[in-house]
């Protein structure tokens, strides 16, 4: 049999195969570009086609009651789990869970850093050292929201100040002004009116944010040291909402998520956006949302609830990240990725598409073409590559036409079959599969589905 071709020249063949542009909320679902989505969960881009697959999902290692925290000691390789009573606990690779190591000094979310035998704790009140076996509030310290490392010295910030330690000394927070290797500090904007939030690399340099929109950069060590204003339109939405990449710095703020590199320009020029096409999404996110950079994924995730907004470093685009159950926060370690929840400690996994022992669910819509009269569709043809051999369930509409996506016949049989039965909603008849399904060289015309 030979399929016709009535209408000649009039008709047009489209393929929509590359969706590396990602997801575009800002303009109409009409108005987006071949390559972008209106509407991307739980799948993202394959860099190699620029085809889209879905998210991994996630494989538990082990539970764990009211979390809230999370560090990884890279040093001692040791997770530290922070309880919502503010008690520290560490394990260890093979999962054992110690006893409470101590309490955190402040009631903030922790930032960390490591440290010679360990990992230095910053959570509102002095500062805390894990050395792979205690937990040692070092009493002389100052108040400390934020802590980095920079030539051997801790720095630490308050509302107004960053603090250094003596030279290889976390315990030394003296200052004299005969030794130059003893405690220093200096003002980040002097009576600007803004509240320091944190400090964050920025390839040799040290990127000072403020909550009045200021940045400051601090270069050199002491006594040659400077510091000058380089932005005064940088919004950030709370402490946790900045990360380094290479050497870059991306910020969170209430209405955009601002690129800054290290060029000649940036002190001049305003900060490049890179989330322009998704504003609306930014704007849902809570003050206390996490800017997290992933890099075995090469991606920054802005987490908050179960939602994770994921920015694809390499095609530029965003995605977007539905959970099962809310997430505390986002871990690499060497190659693999966990996931912090209240209840338990998870792991990517690309072998499965569950998350907290339920199914994850996968959404997209692509561009919208819009004719002054009605379409003809002729033929509608989908490539599925499935993640596994077990059965699985969906299906793509064209217009009113609905295909389901195709599974081969002998994963649809019971004898033989290895695939789960309890709660496995796939139905076993083909009928219901076949039906609206155009398998590619079948004609319409006639066809009586």
């Amino acid at each position: 049999m030979k399929l016709g071709n009535k209408h000649g020249e009039a008709q047009t063949t489209i393929v929509r195969a590359d969706f590396s542009g990602g997801l575009n909320t800002t303009a109409n679902i009409d108005g987006i570009a071949e390559n972008q989505l209106s509407i991307a969960l739980n799948v993202e881009v394959d860099h190699a086609t620029g085809r889209l697959k879905t998210v991994a999902g996630t494989t538990d290692l082990f539970k764990f009651a009211n979390i809230f925290a999370a560090a990884y000691d890279e040093i001692n390789r040791t997770l530290l789990l922070v309880t919502q009573d503010r008690k520290v606990y560490a394990v260890s690779n093979d999962g054992f869970v110690t006893g409470a190591l101590g309490m955190l000094s402040g009631s903030l979310y922790p930032i960390s850093t490591n440290w010679e035998d360990g990992l230095l704790l910053a959570s509102g009140g002095k500062l805390q050292y894990f050395n792979g076996t205690t937990l040692e509030t070092i009493s002389d310290s100052p108040n400390a929201t934020g802590v980095y490392v920079r030539a051997g010295r801790i720095l630490v910030t308050d509302d107004n100040n960053v603090r250094y330690s003596g030279v290889g000394d976390e315990t030394n927070w003296t200052e004299d002004t005969n030794d130059d290797s003893s405690s220093k500090f200096v003002e980040a904007g002097y009576k600007d009116g803004g509240r320091l939030i944190g400090m964050v690399n920025l390839s040799t340099d040290v990127l000072l944010v403020k909550d009045n929109r200021r940045l400051y950069r601090l270069s050199g060590e002491f006594p040659d040291w400077s510091i000058v204003e380089v932005s005064r339109n940088v919004e950030v939405s709370g402490r946790m909402g900045f990360c380094a990449v290479s050497d870059s710095v991306y910020i969170l703020g209430r209405n955009a998520v601002q690129n800054i590199q290290t060029t000649n320009a940036y002190g001049d020029v305003k900060p490049q956006n890179v989330a322009t096409l998704i504003a609306s999404e930014i704007q849902k996110l809570p003050n206390d949302a996490k800017l997290r950079y992933i890099p075995p994924l090469n991606q920054i995730w802005a987490i908050s609830g179960k939602t994770a907004l994921m920015f694809d470093l390499v095609a530029s685009a965003w995605f977007k990240r539905e959970f099962n159950s809310p997430v505390v926060d986002v871990i690499s370690i060497g190659d693999g990725v966990f996931i912090i929840k209240p209840d338990r400690v998870s792991k990517l996994d690309g072998g499965t598409f569950y998350d907290s022992d339920a199914p994850l669910q996968w959404k997209w819509q692509a561009q919208r073409l819009v004719s002054q009269h009605e379409y003809l569709l002729k033929r509608t043809q989908i490539s599925v590559i499935p993640i596994s051999t077990l059965l699985y369930a969906g299906q793509i509409r064209v217009g009113s036409v609905i295909i389901g996506l195709p599974i081969p016949e002998r994963n649809t049989k019971i004898y033989h079959n290895r695939s789960r039965i309890y709660k496995n909603h796939v139905k076993i008849c083909l009928t219901g599969r076949r039906r609206f399904v155009y398998s590619k060289g079948e004609p319409i015309f006639d066809k009586q589905n």
